[in-house]
């Protein structure tokens, strides 16, 4: 199939286009000046595997949790594209997309982004499967539902910081790290085709990100009508 996939969910926003086997992938860590490169590395990527936007079958995206300004960056470039071509675009999960590649791991795998400092986006996951919904959790209260018997793989963007803060708080778990972790854009492939597969539907014109805790902007706007409530 042919394909665009946009990993957005962590700072380091990665792009690939596939058409049937090939693929070509470029990964931008560039700062606040990913905002400006991003289309012209998915025009890169498609020119260089030879697509255009009508052959392509589908979009897919990394839908949250993640950073507020890479899930609005990636989501409303693929919904342009959409809008404009009516190119169905497929909204996964981060956690679910960075967990996809150790479904076959006989463990229980832990996924985690880094939320804020000692803080982490996390989901459980056991054959692919998620164990609860992703949660905002310290690192206190993830490993406080860690069972000290049983290893766990722990895997996603924030997995190697994870363990290390977790070798020093709870140094008698078994843990397992991935890292340096791998980009979702094939995870975004394969678990977009499963979608269509199962005929799950594409996201809407008004499906917005997938946010798990709320921004900065939203918690000071909190703080200032509460306190003119007070006042």
């Amino acid at each position: 199939m042919n394909a665009l996939a946009v990993d957005c969910a962590v700072s380091r926003i990665t792009v690939a286009a596939k058409k049937d086997s090939d693929e070509v992938k470029v990964t931008l860590d560039l700062g606040a000046r990913q905002s400006e490169k991003l289309l012209p590395t998915i025009d890169y990527v498609m020119k260089e595997t030879g697509l255009s936007v009508p052959e392509l079958d589908y979009t897919a995206v990394t839908l949250g949790p993640g950073t507020f300004t890479g899930l609005r960056l990636g989501l409303s470039s693929l919904k342009a594209l959409n809008l404009s071509h009516g190119k169905p675009l497929y909204g996964i999960p981060s956690l679910q997309a960075y967990a996809w590649p150790y479904r076959k791991a006989a463990e229980t795998v832990l996924c985690v982004i880094e939320a804020k400092e000692d803080e982490y986006f996390c989901q459980f996951f056991l054959h692919g499967e998620a164990l609860g919904e992703t949660e905002d959790c310290s690192i206190e209260d993830i490993l406080h539902r860690i069972d000290p018997e049983a290893p766990v793989l722990v895997c996603g963007p924030g997995a190697e910081n994870f363990c290390a803060a977790a070798a020093t708080a709870a140094p008698l778990l078994s843990l397992r790290c991935f890292a340096p972790e791998p980009d979702a854009a094939d995870s975004l492939f394969a678990l977009a085709e499963n979608m269509m597969a199962e005929k799950k539907a594409p996201l809407q014109d008004y499906d917005g990100p997938l946010y798990v805790r709320k921004s900065e902007a939203e918690l000071v706007r909190e703080q200032a009508e509460a306190a003119a409530k007070k006042a």
